[in-house]
């Protein structure tokens, strides 16, 4: 999403940053709830990345700049945060480095660590199969990441189309190069730098960044708090009014 908008002085908007197979219309659910509270802006991190015409390999940092200028460029000062999955990581850093512009910050299935030995497993499997066989990729992603029982309300031809669909629309140089990026995160530092009061949460069934993960994360985080949702990684699909209410209970609680 490009934000074709400035926002006033003293208005301070929340910002969504996506994980590693995403977009910003991964937070068209949430918007029902949060846009009709405040401004929302949804950087497309990768996309800034790449625009930029640099020919080294993203990290953590090079996203959290992106989206640093993309906000400076629309006038924004301060800013409430969240961010899931690699998206938690790139908010950490982004509240590390700005602790006087993230008013708060709200971090779904976030780790610290990329390297982990399970971690590393995962992502070098996604890594190889997002290049050799796209569909596996897909119904990978869809297996760990929702519930059984939210898998279940959808019937076979329906979930075919969903993977067509993801597989024919994703660009898969952007997906390849966030799971390099997930490979190389290590924020245990930046995390224990963060000064705004931050939420942690964590879906109770995510099998992708089990909630151990988050834990060790909201550990290292001064002011962290936690809570739990009753889903699977894809919280933003599985629960987003939920995960909405959530986050702008917490970032109203903060303002």
């Amino acid at each position: 999403m490009s934000n074709k908008f400035k926002i006033s002085k003293g208005n301070v908007p929340i910002v969504l940053v996506h994980g590693t197979c995403g977009n910003s219309e991964d937070w068209s659910q949430l918007l029902g709830v949060v846009s009709t509270k405040r401004t929302v802006i949804r950087p497309d991190y990768g996309k800034h990345f790449r625009d930029q015409g640099l020919s080294k390999a993203p990290t953590v940092a090079d996203f959290a700049l992106g989206i640093i200028a993309e906000l400076n460029s629309l006038g924004v000062e301060r800013f409430d945060l969240f961010g899931a999955s690699l998206g938690a990581a790139i908010a950490v850093s982004i509240a590390a480095e700005n602790p006087d512009r993230v008013n708060s910050v709200v971090l779904q299935s976030g780790f610290a660590f990329g390297g982990d030995n399970r971690l590393n497993l995962l992502f070098d499997l996604w890594l190889h199969l997002a290049k050799t066989d796209k569909v596996a990729f897909t119904k990978l992603i869809l297996a760990t990441g929702f519930t059984r029982h939210f898998l279940a309300a959808f019937d076979q031809p329906t979930v075919e189309g969903i993977i067509k669909g993801f597989v024919d629309s994703s660009d898969w140089s952007m997906i390849d190069g966030a799971i390099r990026v997930d490979m190389d995160v290590d924020i245990r530092d930046a995390a224990t730098r963060v000064k705004a009061p931050a939420l942690v949460i964590t879906a109770k069934h995510d099998q992708i960044v089990p909630p151990d993960y988050s834990e060790d994360l909201a550990r290292l985080i001064p002011q962290a708090s936690r809570s739990e949702l009753d889903c699977g990684h894809l919280t933003f699909l599985e629960r987003p009014t939920e995960l909405a209410t959530a986050l702008l209970e917490f970032f109203e609680a903060h303002r």
